[in-house]
């Protein structure tokens, strides 16, 4: 249909135009009348469309993707021949919208099939804490900030030093010798600043796990300590709080996650009896700055799901990724029923 005959028809009773284009395409202005939707909104309206109007005239930047759309809704939805363009071209009239900031921002995320706007508010309203801001928790936390989780904890007791630099990317060189949940948290909020970010300069303790973690949703474990992994899990376990556990030695990279419904496995039932001795060592062994990145990705990625409700998680499970040789296995773990700390 093309654009002067669909701004006829929409002046008329039973003629509805949709326009299914991102917010950042909308920012130049949508055609006035026209009701904006992602094209998984107006699948999902569909029926009631159809059942309320003569024609849906469907509009898109060129047209293309809104001929697509309309092949898969049926003939009472109909393709806007050249899109918003064709629409310009004719001078027709049209609004610049009034658009909330984080619409944007979260675009990309928002119109993915499953995901939507009721799983970024589900972000936003979330509390993470990570452990440590080093090579797991660096990247882990601006992944999380980018994602638009809604407040995040750090707790680090570290400097910055020049070791770090090759897989810490939230620092600079000019950070050296600095409070590392300090700068951490100046980068986040430069990041994104409609965030609230707590950064406690500490060492995750039995004294302090009570009242730093009050409100928490869930942890992220950046920590470089089997004691510290242990202390997490038992007290994540005591108040049904599910955290992300991350390891990486050499060249191989392990993530699992852990919930808090009974019957499922917990840290200690993976890791009943281990020491700092048996445990890899990146001091000792070295570590190639992208491959604790890697981890990272896959623990934010799992949190996201987790707080979202979105596809299937690592709970009861450990992933296992060799970047050397590509070797991945994610492995089923049933809990351990001797275990006291489930």
């Amino acid at each position: 249909m093309k654009a002067i005959e669909a701004d006829k028809l929409i002046k008329q009773e039973g003629y509805l135009l949709v326009d299914i284009r991102d917010a950042s395409e909308q920012i130049q202005g949508v055609a006035k009348s026209a009701q904006c939707m992602t094209a998984d909104q107006l699948k999902a309206a569909a029926v009631q469309l159809k059942a309320s109007h003569k024609k849906i005239i469907v509009m898109c930047y060129k047209g293309v993707r809104s001929q697509q759309l309309c092949d898969q809704l049926g003939r009472q939805f109909v393709s806007l021949s050249g899109g918003f363009e064709s629409w310009c071209l004719n001078n027709l009239s049209i609004e610049i919208p009034t658009f909330n900031e984080n619409q944007i921002r979260y675009q990309q995320q928002i119109k993915l099939a499953g995901f939507g706007q009721s799983a970024q508010v589900k972000l936003a309203q979330s509390h993470v804490m990570v452990v440590g801001a080093g090579g797991l928790g660096s990247p882990a936390l601006l992944y999380l900030a980018a994602a638009g989780v809604g407040e995040i904890t750090l707790i680090d007791d570290d400097v910055v030093s020049l070791s770090n630099l090759h897989r810490q990317i939230l620092y600079r060189e000019n950070d050296i010798g600095m409070k590392k949940s300090t700068q951490a948290a100046n980068e986040l909020k430069r990041l994104n600043s409609s965030i609230v970010i707590n950064a406690i300069c500490d060492r995750l303790s039995e004294s302090n796990v009570t009242d730093l973690t009050k409100g928490v949703d869930m942890i992220i474990d950046g920590s470089d300590n089997i004691q510290t992994r242990y202390l997490i899990n038992d007290h994540c376990n005591q108040m049904a709080v599910p955290w992300v556990f991350a390891a990486v030695t050499g060249f191989e990279i392990q993530v699992a996650v852990f919930g808090h419904e009974a019957g499922e496995q917990c840290y200690r039932c993976l890791f009943p009896h281990i020491s700092e001795n048996d445990a890899g060592n990146c001091s000792a062994e070295g570590i190639l700055g992208s491959v604790p990145g890697m981890a990272a990705m896959v623990q934010v990625t799992e949190a996201i799901k987790y707080l979202t409700g979105i596809g299937e998680n690592l709970r009861n499970k450990m992933m296992a990724y060799n970047v050397l040789n590509h070797q991945f296995k994610v492995l089923k773990y049933p809990p351990q029923q001797q275990c006291q700390h489930r």
